[in-house]
């Protein structure tokens, strides 16, 4: 196992859970990709990285993240965690945005990362976005 993947990997998700957003995305290449899956949605290099994390964390700016599951393989790392948060702002889907409920929610998330020359290549995001929707009554 690489653990400086492990450590870039945990490093990335604890600056987004602290609103660093200038350092989340100063470890991604230019044209990283998200993929998030749950919403049939991809972003596209740097500034469509911060539209993904502000929109998530606009709409729950306390949430934290907490790991069950980090595994690498060779330039591939796979984390499995919960996010945790408080509905308090708009939350941005597809169909538009959904007003804040002031809810709690745990949101399951499995995350794939790609990571080349010391840089996050791509994520791909799968949520469980059933139960959040159903946390805070949008469901």
């Amino acid at each position: 196992m690489d653990n400086q993947l492990a450590i870039s990997t945990q490093k990335l998700h604890q600056t987004f859970s602290d609103n660093q957003f200038e350092e989340t995305l100063a470890m991604a290449a230019d044209d990283v990709q998200i993929v998030a899956h749950a919403f049939g949605l991809t972003f596209n290099g740097k500034p469509e990285f911060m539209a993904f994390m502000q929109g998530f964390k606009s709409a729950f700016p306390d949430m934290r993240l907490h790991y069950q599951n980090i595994l690498v393989n060779e330039n591939r790392v796979a984390v499995e965690f919960t996010a945790t948060g408080t509905h308090t702002g708009p939350l941005q889907t597809p169909a538009g945005d959904i007003p804040p409920s002031g809810k709690k929610v745990t949101l399951n998330v499995s995350e794939f990362l790609e990571w080349e020359n010391g840089k996050l290549k791509s994520i791909h995001n799968y949520q469980d976005a059933g139960s959040l929707l159903r946390q805070i009554g949008a469901m």
